[in-house]
């Protein structure tokens, strides 16, 4: 028989009252069975924009719940993506009985409306105009944070969590293992400089642009969610990290079909899901196809 959840509930609903008010996102305290014991502001919990995408709420329950367990492994505080795109982070609170409960801010967003809109909308979600358009309706209570503002907030998440964590407050070994988490995790998310992520972005594509790479492995490498990946190296480089990344396999085909690679195995080494995607990609970058090309070569 699973233990009862116990947590001061008053203590919590003060908590994340407090970080509502003073990052202006939502903030909900759950249970080990993703119940709600304590809300304030527009949390997860109370958000709609996946209604009406084919999203349903057991989606959005089944990520939070493992997010807990993540933050664990991610220096006490773990920052990702609804199945909407939008952003959360989560710090896992124990409560009397040892039970893992999380503490979670959001959802929010690091991008422009129009950005989410035309790129996590309708670019990775595919949804037609009108859908989009109905989500974007319900975006209204959703807030814009910096990403610096994220994190120092999700410093103050990790540091509420274990206050509110009611087995090991009073551990001393505990709470210096969460601040010297936290403070290891402030010193790696402020060292985030444009040109170093361009670099490691750049050179992890240049390594594995043979492999089935997505842009999520990219921004995983990168350490930072996709959106945020995208905003930063669009303003850094003035084009996207999938326009890079078929920029590399362009010019690698081009290397080997100058060289006498056969058409089919030049797709294959370069990443390309099949000969007749390298083909359609081939021509749209260089104008001709890859036969004509190499026979010209």
């Amino acid at each position: 028989m699973a233990q009862e959840h116990v947590i001061d509930i008053e203590l919590a609903e003060s908590c994340v009252q407090a970080f509502a008010t003073a990052s202006g996102m939502g903030c909900e305290l759950c249970g080990p069975e993703g119940n709600v014991t304590a809300a304030s502001g527009y949390s997860c919990d109370a958000c709609s924009v996946c209604s009406g995408t084919g999203i349903s709420r057991q989606d959005c329950k089944r990520l939070h719940s493992f997010t807990a367990k993540a933050s664990e492994r991610e220096d006490g505080k773990y920052l990702y993506e609804c199945p909407m795109g939008l952003s959360c982070i989560t710090s896992a609170v124990l409560d009397k009985n040892g039970q893992l409960c999380r503490l979670t801010a959001g959802p929010f967003i690091m991008e422009e409306l129009q950005d989410f809109r035309d790129y996590d909308l309708t670019g990775v979600m595919g949804l037609d105009p009108k859908t989009a358009d109905e989500v974007m309706a319900r975006m209204g209570q959703i807030p814009y944070v910096e990403p610096h503002q994220v994190n120092a907030f999700s410093q103050l998440l990790v540091y509420s969590a274990a206050f509110l964590s009611e087995v090991d407050r009073k551990n001393e070994d505990y709470l210096a293992r969460i601040e010297e988490g936290t403070v290891s995790a402030w010193a790696k998310a402020n060292r985030i400089d444009p040109e170093m992520m361009v670099k490691l972005v750049n050179g992890y594509i240049e390594e594995n642009y043979a492999k089935d790479i997505s842009l999520l492995d990219i921004a995983k490498h990168a350490g930072m969610t996709t959106s945020y990946l995208c905003r930063l190296y669009k303003r850094q480089c003035s084009t996207t990290v999938n326009a890079y990344l078929t920029q590399v396999r362009i010019e690698k085909s081009k290397a080997m079909l100058s060289a006498g690679v056969p058409i089919a195995e030049t797709a294959k080494r370069c990443g390309f899901s099949d000969q007749s995607y390298f083909t359609k990609v081939f021509r749209q970058v260089e104008g001709t196809t890859p036969l004509r090309y190499k026979k010209r070569s």
